[in-house]
């Protein structure tokens, strides 16, 4: 037997249309409740060489899946691979030292906090003595000093919202762009202001976007029961009982 779906209205007018033939349908249409659910989108941007200004893009909430409770960004990071190379190009012996500071710097649209920026420093080059300058600049030899590849990962603070605007800005067809900017900053210490350098800074970066919307509320199918059994009609011979039968 199909199941059919009825609205309320409908479910009450089909009752009184069977209540006249004798059937019997219940009214009292159950509610499936609806539990909050949650859809993500990630955007990512490769690696490339810093700095970067560049914006994460992800879809918005679609309003046909129901009605949006709370955005949030739960995870944007970045990771950072980096190497250097140095050469004392003085005639004489320097002390020298070198770091890398960085800032990254993840920005919400439409209302939605940004979190704090990512601040950092990787020392590339620990205080150190280099030779005087060998005649060829070629980052080899006791003039030089190298940073093998480093990397370095970051993870900025989530955030959400649940406000109105804020909701309705991320609600609709189009997109939505996070930004991500890079600041990097490189401290000579020491080496007398002669040394050569070559550096090598690449970044790349992910977010994540999540909405908690409230789905439509779905009503159950009403359940129809089975037509009683029509009485006897008017007039009609009782039904003939079977004799009683005994045993000796």
């Amino acid at each position: 037997m199909a199941i059919v779906s009825f609205t309320r209205r409908g479910a009450a007018a089909l009752a009184s249309v069977l209540s006249l033939t004798g059937l019997g349908i219940a009214t009292d249409v159950p509610h499936a409740a609806a539990a909050d659910q949650t859809v993500c989108h990630d955007a990512s941007l490769p690696q490339q060489r810093t700095e970067v200004d560049a914006d994460l893009t992800v879809p918005q909430f679609d309003p046909t899946l129901g009605t949006l409770l709370e955005v949030s960004a739960p995870s944007q990071t970045a990771h950072l691979v980096t190497d250097a190379q140095f050469q004392n190009i003085a005639q004489s012996a320097v002390v020298f030292s070198e770091d890398m500071q960085y800032t990254l710097t993840f920005t919400s649209p439409d209302g939605l906090a940004s979190p704090p920026a990512l601040v950092g420093m990787i020392q590339r080059i620990p205080s150190t003595t280099l030779a005087p300058f060998s005649g060829t600049q070629n980052f080899q030899g006791p003039s030089s000093v190298s940073e093998p590849s480093t990397t370095r990962d970051a993870s900025a603070t989530p955030v959400s919202s649940s406000d109105p605007g804020v909701l309705a800005a991320f609600t609709g067809s189009g997109t939505v762009a996070f930004h991500v900017q890079s600041g990097i900053a490189e401290v000579f210490n020491g080496a007398g202001g002669n040394v050569a350098a070559q550096i090598d800074t690449f970044v790349a970066a992910a977010a994540q976007v999540c909405y908690t919307y409230q789905a439509p509320e779905v009503l159950a199918s009403p359940p129809v029961t089975s037509p009683p059994a029509p009485p006897p009609a008017a007039g009609a011979p009782a039904p003939e009982l079977a004799p009683p039968q005994f045993t000796g």
